[in-house]
């Protein structure tokens, strides 16, 4: 049975003359919503800081993508020095509010957006630092040409520090890394040379085909490799309930386990496989040896040449098609059939896979 207020939604939308009604009232209900949340998150947080410290906080923000916000971390850390009186607090999407806290930014992190603080709210904040994309709203007002560096370099420069391009450190903790050896022994799986692969979900430009997946497993078999742990999540923060891809020869762990938990178990493991996700910066900041497989995107925009990772990237002529204006390939769709991530041969993976494990074993 519906209830009251889903039949008069219902009869709103069936009438083209309350339409307009309708949205204006989701609108303003929307709005007023999500100043509630502001509201209250000024009088439990930020009123009591400024009459503890006598200064107003310091309020860094970037709401999407794992990866991003570890991106940003260098530039905060310099950020922070500006304000050495000030508290500081971390706003990012609630699914990676672990992050700030592993890399040691701050332990006050919130989900919430900025623009109701923008718009009002400015007043109660020493400073606000926003983290943006050189395609997005507001860029060109730093004056700044695409590709001109790595993303960790351009949230520096956005905010006129200099940073290295190297991925900042995270800590994981003691109790969650027991935790997940735990696990691993209850899965019968060794911690000695453990491989961990991410295959996705993610956009669908960025996935590496299930097909080429089961053959690289196949063959690290082959070689002697058969410690394999596969991490990931059904519920991408973006694209909603997405299936992710099986292989019997794994040990699977997609949707056991928390970020957090996740973090620690690649922390153990001798190799990390994975495409272009947040857990590839996880392990460049965990400096776990990487290979990621790159087509949409280009490694030199997102990583460091100095760090752990190696990457495989197709060769194919419409290859980083992500940092070109319009983004074509998820703005209308890509014309290729994303050939890209589809032609990418396995056998350079492996290759590289081999490679870093070798260069492992000798160390």
């Amino acid at each position: 049975m519906n209830r009251p207020m889903d039949s008069i939604r219902e009869y709103m939308q069936s009438k083209p003359a309350l339409k307009p009604i309708y949205e204006a009232a989701k609108h303003f209900r929307d709005w007023a919503r999500q100043h509630l949340q502001i509201v209250c998150f000024l009088i439990k947080v930020v009123v009591p800081i400024i009459l503890r410290t006598r200064t107003r906080p310091v309020l860094f923000y970037r709401y999407v993508g794992m990866g991003d916000i570890i991106c940003t971390f260098p530039a905060v850390e310099q950020l922070k020095k500006r304000h050495p009186d000030s508290e500081y607090i971390y706003s990012c999407h609630p699914e990676f509010a672990c992050l700030p806290r592993m890399a040691g930014i701050t332990s006050r992190v919130e989900s919430f957006r900025l623009n109701s603080i923008q718009n009002y709210w400015t007043f109660a904040f020493e400073a606000i630092y926003e983290f943006i994309h050189d395609d997005e709203p507001g860029f060109e007002v730093f004056g700044k040409k695409l590709n001109e560096g790595s993303v960790i370099e351009d949230f520096g420069r956005q905010h006129h520090v200099v940073v290295s391009d190297s991925h900042p450190h995270l800590q994981v903790d003691s109790a969650v890394l027991a935790g997940v050896q735990s696990i691993l022994k209850k899965k019968n799986c060794p911690q000695d040379s453990l491989l961990v692969i991410h295959c996705g979900p993610s956009w669908r430009v960025r996935e590496f085909p299930a097909e080429s997946w089961a053959i690289l497993i196949q063959k690290l078999h082959a070689c002697g490799f058969s410690n394999i742990v596969q991490l990931g999540t059904s519920d991408h923060s973006c694209l909603g309930m997405v299936g992710s891809m099986n292989f019997p020869e794994v040990t699977s762990l997609v949707d056991q386990l928390s970020l957090e938990e996740s973090i620690a178990l690649i922390s153990l493991g001798r190799l990390f496989v994975g495409i272009d996700s947040g857990l590839l910066h996880v392990a460049a900041s965990l400096r776990v040896p990487s290979v990621g497989i790159f087509g949409p995107t280009s490694p030199q925009y997102r990583f460091s040449e100095k760090g752990s990772c190696s990457f495989v990237v197709s060769d194919v002529e419409c290859q980083g098609c992500h940092h070109r204006l319009p983004r074509l390939h998820y703005e209308s769709g890509c014309p290729y059939d994303i050939a890209c991530m589809r032609t990418l041969p396995m056998e350079k993976v492996l290759e590289k896979c081999l490679s870093k494990l070798n260069a492992t074993k000798s160390n």
